[in-house]
């Protein structure tokens, strides 16, 4: 028995997924959306789910905006007021006029921590628990328990092994319903294939079902008893509906 908290299970599905927060990054983009005007000062990163590490993961992961090749200071010189969306905005003292070369440097994910917490606790929903966690939530904005239920006192280890694959599951095939709304295209020499990507993570999805339930049923059998006892009950004996030969 564990007591386990919410970062170990999201950083478990991330894992599964390969979906880290720092596996995903995009060298010196540029230009941002937004006018430059010497102006405006809140532009956008034209790519969702832009990565601001979760407080306490190391290293930390943010955005790295560079001015004339000068890098800013983040918090201080600029802020991020929309992750998920790539809004940012700069101080007052450091809104980029129209001769300055602006790039960024930047880490993106295929989801948020609050996605995968709502893909969790489908996972332990469906291993049959409340909830992924039993330490007290600490990602804010987070799913609540139902009313009426409450967090575990314990997760077995093989049984949160469990959750974490039925959860990486309920994600995977997310990314495949994603994926299967787009189109396939090419631009010169490199090509996007999101029915490709469709396919693979809807293969990811199965394979982590049947791993979860596989993972469920044996931390069952191993103390010698079924996840789902069936019992039943025989009325009698029947008599046969053909008549033996003589």
């Amino acid at each position: 028995m564990s007591q386990r908290s919410q970062t170990e299970g999201i950083l478990g599905c991330r894992a599964n997924l390969d979906d880290p927060y720092d596996g995903k990054v995009v060298f010196q983009f540029q230009p941002l959306q937004g006018a430059q005007d010497g102006k405006n000062s809140i532009f956008q990163i034209p790519q969702s789910r832009i990565v601001v590490s979760p407080v306490g993961f190391l290293p930390a992961v943010f955005p790295q905006i560079y001015v004339d090749q000068t890098a800013l200071v983040f918090n201080t010189d600029y802020v991020m007021l929309a992750a998920k969306q790539g809004i940012l905005q700069y101080s007052a003292s450091k809104i980029p006029t129209p001769e300055n070369s602006v790039t960024c440097t930047f880490f993106w994910s295929w989801f948020d921590d609050l996605e995968l917490d709502h893909h969790m606790m489908r996972g332990a929903n469906k291993i049959g628990f409340s909830a992924y966690y039993t330490q007290p939530a600490t990602i804010p904005g987070t799913e609540a328990i139902p009313t009426g239920d409450t967090a575990p006192a314990d997760i077995p280890d093989g049984l949160f092994d469990a959750i974490i694959q039925m959860g990486t599951s309920l994600a995977a095939a997310s990314l495949a319903m994603r994926f299967s709304m787009k189109y396939d295209f090419g631009a010169g020499d490199q090509n996007f294939s999101p029915s490709q990507m469709a396919k693979s993570y809807s293969e990811l999805a199965k394979t982590q079902e049947k791993s979860a339930l596989n993972a469920r049923d044996d931390f069952y059998k191993a103390q010698g008893r079924q996840y789902r006892p069936v019992t039943a009950v025989n009325s009698g004996y029947i008599l046969p509906n053909w008549t033996p030969p003589r």
